[in-house]
């Protein structure tokens, strides 16, 4: 089906583009549009080619283990860089046609552009080689600060603005506004830090990390939209250049989802993750919009904060923190798959929930043993308890023995433990929904409290 879909499609949108070819914006969202389609053929077309060269994994979430192809990300990137890289003539067509009186050609704004590009590239390059050689933590820290280098020098170049809008109820004692200088570009650098991990880290079922960034995208898209026509010239290009940037990314997002979706065909990989990640930081660094984006990713806060005291070593952390595979074995009881019984309060629950099929397969939350957790990582987890964030497996004499895993998905597990892997994925994608809603009112509507 998406070969003719593909077939059809393609020689009405080369035809729009040329009808089009003066308005920069419409020919973005048809390029965006055949680079969508090009993803949707090729991915198929690759993936045999990428599990001779050993880029495959199994599924660990389905009763057969299948082995998929993974690092498909990366083709979902290459095409959105041949995108942007053809687009480069078309969003500067105006300044060297003939039909119009010179202008002075913005090579401010093409170097910006470019830069983005470099830093976007060299994330990919860069989540590809984590891809292929399982990299370390200190790795994945230091590389994207190294990749958004391009984006500060630019920026830097550019305009050098530093200086931050202080809160009202703090203005008493700094002032309106507080130049923070270089500590502004160590801020920046931290977000695309924070902007590639923070996908990779809320991951593990079949279409999470491809769906929560369709939506952070399609909210910064809509955002983008309303300031399009805007009065101020410098507004109405930076939402633009967000707008560039995002739609091919949206394309290419939208079709790498329809095969990563459950149940998946192939796997995203961190280069994925990575390419989503600086992708959200170069649009929001050089969109002036870094507060905005920062509210937009709230979950992805929540999910670091709460996964803290694992990735700070306070707690065990096992390689997979992935949700847990259960397998109904009939109405009132139900098999886990690996015999764990630190789950059985999570069987509980589950036997409790609607009747399935004999065969059903759901997700639990996956529990670590505190074995070797830190005093400091103990009284997190108790007020984690008290709190209603985790499942505490106590022995006869109160002894903690073991906790889920501490991540946003086995958090809502904890308390729908009975969710199919798809439900899960829908819950994770409504939670993004909800929370750009509120993000927008809170950016709007409730700034004013703050900000005058």
């Amino acid at each position: 089906m998406y070969k003719r879909v593909s077939l059809v499609a393609s020689p009405v949108l080369l035809g729009l583009l040329w009808q089009l070819r003066n308005e920069p914006l419409a020919v973005c969202l048809c390029i965006s549009i055949l680079a969508g389609l090009a993803t949707w053929c090729i991915i198929p077309a690759t993936t045999h080619s990428f599990k001779r060269v050993g880029l495959a994994g199994r599924d660990m979430s389905k009763p057969l283990r299948p082995e998929l192809a993974e690092s498909m990300g990366m083709v979902a990137a290459t095409i959105y860089l041949v995108a942007t890289f053809v687009f480069i003539p078309v969003q500067f067509h105006g300044y060297w046609s003939t039909t119009q009186s010179p202008r002075v050609f913005p090579y401010a704004r093409l170097g910006e552009y470019l830069s983005a590009l470099l830093s976007l590239q060299s994330m990919v390059f860069l989540g590809f080689a984590d891809d292929v050689f399982s990299l370390r933590w200190r790795f994945k820290l230091v590389l994207p600060i190294v990749a958004s280098v391009p984006v500060l020098i630019v920026y830097y170049v550019g305009h050098g603005v530093t200086q931050v809008v202080v809160p009202v109820f703090l203005r008493p004692w700094m002032g309106k506004c507080v130049d923070l200088g270089v500590l502004y570009y160590v801020y920046i650098s931290l977000m695309s830090v924070f902007c590639t991990n923070a996908i990779n880290i809320l991951a593990g079922i079949n279409g999470v990390e491809v769906g929560q960034s369709l939506v952070i995208a399609i909210s910064i898209v809509l955002k983008d939209l309303v300031y399009v026509n805007s009065s101020n010239p410098e507004t109405e290009y930076r939402h633009l250049f967000s707008l560039y940037l995002l739609l091919p990314f949206i394309a290419v997002s939208s079709a790498l989802y329809y095969w990563n979706k459950y149940p998946a065909r192939v796997f995203v990989g961190d280069t994925y993750c990575y390419f989503a990640g600086m992708t959200f930081a170069v649009c929001g660094i050089l969109g002036h919009f870094s507060k905005t984006l920062l509210l937009l990713f709230a979950p992805q806060m929540f999910n670091f904060v709460y996964s803290a005291p694992q990735i700070f070593g306070l707690v065990p952390c096992p390689r997979h923190r992935l949700p847990q595979m259960v397998q109904n074995a009939g109405p009132h009881r139900a098999r886990r798959m690996d015999l764990h019984r630190q789950v059985s309060t999570a069987m509980r629950s589950f036997s409790k929930g609607p009747r399935r099929s004999r065969n059903a397969v759901c997700m639990v939350a996956s529990r670590t043993l505190l074995d070797g957790a830190t005093k400091l990582g103990l009284r997190i987890i108790c007020i984690y308890e008290y709190l209603g964030l985790a499942h505490v497996d106590r022995n006869d004499d109160g002894t903690m023995q073991s906790i889920n895993n501490l991540t946003l998905l086995n958090l809502v597990l904890i308390h729908r433990p009975h969710l199919t892997e798809a439900q899960l994925n829908h819950r994770i994608l409504l939670i993004q929904l909800v929370n750009s809603s509120l993000a927008f009112i809170i950016r709007y509507q409730l700034s004013h409290l703050f900000y005058f």
